[in-house]
């Protein structure tokens, strides 16, 4: 668990522009079933495969990113033990980490940036590399700035009511809420938010901001009326781990 000193070194990590000028377009990919990571979010991990503790030293030894990538739905293998992965990720740099006495890890992982995997290359390590290109926000040159406020305005009215049925809401999530631009908030709102896993995966592989907004806007405006399940936000910032 993450103490009260640990939550507000986080929350001004969030606040810091991350520089992925060094991405050398290699990634050290953790492919997981189920589980994305969103640019703006925090993913908690834990670490104990052998593959992925050697992905682990290497990583705090050097830039510190990972890229988080899902496991293809159904799963089918390339060779024992390697499944197929969606062609788009997220890559995340480690901000906080905790080795445990037996070798493995807690660590926490930001969101930077979506990469589309382009082919995976030998590393000689235990786990999978590929080149990855970083993928860039899209803006529809005819979207007005009235209707980007208007969406930005009902997403985060919708997400805090949803999200106040379920947890207290904090000044972190109250000044986020308030000031974050469109693009940031769909990723953020995508993140926390239990949404299908399908759902997910298309709105992370999405970079028309405008596109991803207005389906954020559909599923939540369903689910305020009761005609969706209601997803389960998770905490914020989210404790140590998800896996």
């Amino acid at each position: 668990m993450i103490n009260a000193d640990d939550r507000a070194a986080l929350g001004r990590l969030m606040d810091v522009e991350h520089d992925l000028s060094g991405f050398t377009n290699i990634a050290r990919l953790f492919p997981l079933p189920g589980v994305l990571m969103f640019p703006h979010s925090v993913l908690p991990l834990h670490i104990f495969e052998p593959r992925y503790r050697q992905m682990t030293e290497d990583v705090l030894a050097g830039d510190r990113l990972v890229t988080i990538v899902q496991v293809r739905q159904p799963v089918r293998l390339l060779a024992p033990g390697t499944p197929v992965i969606e062609e788009v990720g997220c890559v995340g740099r480690i901000i906080q980490h905790e080795r445990l006495p037996d070798g493995k890890f807690n660590y926490l992982l930001l969101g930077l940036r979506r990469v589309r995997i382009e082919r995976e290359v030998p590393s000689g390590k235990l786990y999978r590399t590929a080149i990855a290109s970083l993928l860039d926000d899209d803006y529809d040159p005819e979207d007005t700035s009235e209707a980007r406020a208007a969406r930005r305005e009902e997403l985060a009215a919708l997400f805090l009511e949803v999200f106040e049925r379920v947890h207290r809401v904090d000044a972190d999530l109250h000044r986020l809420l308030d000031t974050a631009p469109e693009a940031v908030l769909t990723d953020v709102v995508a993140h926390a938010c239990d949404l299908p896993i399908d759902l997910k995966q298309r709105l992370l592989a999405e970079t028309r901001v405008n596109v991803r907004g207005v389906a954020l806007l559909e599923e939540l405006r369903m689910i305020a009326a009761g005609a969706n399940k209601a997803p389960r936000p998770g905490r914020f910032p989210p404790p140590f781990s998800v896996n």
